[in-house]
């Protein structure tokens, strides 16, 4: 017989507490969160067997891949949950679909290194990076490159055998 999350949770907070791991008094707060974690659980295995996102936001069944590569323009990142368009996918508007932006990726098969947004703000955001070159304001930077006080060449001694 399959047990309740309440149940799980339950059980599984009683464990913190006979092992010492849990005050008895943060029980409440501990079953809580438990909870709330089986529930992600839950959801995100019933999202996985049941297939890919559809444009309403649940769960579609096993129908044709979405190709991400097209949802990001020049000017415009298209939610591939929603359908909207946005210059940036943020982590606020996935948070509306249940997501963050690693499960989002991970869902619609985009690398983690793919900004989710417009090709023309990300490449706003490389000038932005290159002009400012925050990396040479860094302690670590300036001092490495710190001016060395200028030592004398070394000139290698080489055999000089003269020939008379």
């Amino acid at each position: 017989m399959t047990q309740s999350l309440t149940e799980m949770a339950k059980d599984l907070v009683q464990e913190l507490i006979k092992n010492d791991l849990l005050a008895p008094d943060d029980m409440h707060q501990q079953l809580i969160k438990v909870h709330a974690s089986l529930l992600e659980l839950k959801n995100q295995e019933d999202r996985d067997l049941n297939g890919t996102w559809s444009r309403e936001g649940e769960m579609a069944g096993a129908g044709q891949p979405v190709d991400w590569r097209k949802s990001i323009r020049k000017h415009a990142v298209e939610c591939l949950v929603c359908g909207q368009t946005f210059k940036q996918l943020s982590a606020r508007h996935l948070s509306q679909h249940g997501l963050d932006p690693r499960t989002y990726r991970q869902h619609f098969g985009i690398p983690r290194t793919q900004p989710l947004s417009a090709k023309e703000t990300t490449a706003a955001r490389r000038r932005v990076v290159q002009d400012i070159r925050p990396w040479e304001k860094a302690p670590t930077y300036k001092q490495a490159h710190k001016s060395e006080p200028a030592k004398p060449k070394r000139t290698s001694k080489k055999n000089t055998a003269t020939t008379s």
